[in-house]
């Protein structure tokens, strides 16, 4: 896929529950259903050309803003307990599955964050019903380390000021090597620059959570890893995806943080569209 088909405006528009979604549909009958999940700090709009492809090969797609981003409730970047995102996950999931028939496939598909959500819901005790997963630079640890000490300030932090806000150092010449996309992203005021105590020390417990269960996800996984990226550790990607039975592991030689942004997206984007299942 070389030429690049650019975002797609949503068919609809929507609130679920108390969170913003897009949808998109194909013409004609759709082969089956993907739901996608963003990453931390932006939002929903900004997979707009990844539902492109997917709707260009016969899928219907979901989008949605995760609680604390983009059009979407809460303070930014601010969540009390994980298990609100897989609550939030649970709804998305059940309103998408009205995008096609009930017998067709359904795709999970996250990126970094949204990977971290996705694949947590997987490992879970009560995992949900789908066909398949893919993710992109999940986020399963950091690349640069937090010391042990600032590890333990943190906890401290997220039980007497839990909206704290500290900044985020996502910068954009770290998520790709596309300038257009780098000022798209720095121009983006949905896109913040800030994290919480609460969310950090509960993503790092899902973290936690993931690499301890990972044999426990049964469906297949694809996973699109940027081996270049400095903000996420491909390093731990490939040791958890080590441990899940039949996942699909694409070390993207490279590429930075953010692949389906990349200077060579056209590549990352027929991976995508040859992860889905067949139907």
């Amino acid at each position: 896929m070389n030429d690049l088909p650019g975002p797609l405006e949503p068919t609809t528009t929507t609130t679920i529950g108390d969170l913003y979604a897009e949808t998109f549909v194909p013409t004609g009958t759709p082969r089956g259903t993907v739901l996608v999940t963003h990453g931390y700090a932006e939002h929903c709009g900004r997979y707009r050309e990844v539902a492109h492809v997917l709707v260009t090969a016969g899928w219907a797609v979901m989008t949605y803003d995760v609680r604390g981003h983009g059009h979407s409730p809460g303070p930014r970047g601010f969540i009390e307990k994980f298990e609100i995102y897989l609550r939030d996950l649970d709804m998305m999931i059940a309103a998408a599955r009205k995008l096609a028939p009930a017998a067709a496939p359904f795709v999970l598909l996250g990126h970094s964050h949204g990977s971290l959500i996705t694949l947590r819901a997987l490992a879970g005790a009560t995992p949900p019903h789908v066909t398949a997963a893919i993710v992109s630079s999940p986020y399963l640890a950091l690349q640069m380390k937090v010391p042990s000490y600032l590890r333990v300030l943190a906890k401290v932090a997220s039980r007497v000021a839990p909206k704290l806000r500290q900044p985020n150092n996502i910068k954009a010449e770290q998520l790709t090597h596309d300038k257009q996309m780098q000022a798209i992203h720095d121009a983006d005021p949905l896109n913040f620059s800030t994290a919480t105590t609460r969310w950090f020390t509960e993503s790092t417990a899902a973290q936690q959570y993931v690499a301890s269960h990972a044999d426990r996800i049964d469906v297949p996984t694809t996973w699109l890893v940027g081996a270049a990226d400095p903000n996420t550790d491909p390093s731990q990607a490939k040791r958890v995806a080590g441990k899940v039975t039949g996942a699909t592991y694409h070390d993207l030689t490279g590429l930075l943080h953010e692949v389906f942004n990349e200077v060579e997206r056209g590549k990352v984007f027929a991976l995508l569209v040859k992860s889905l299942p067949s139907t």
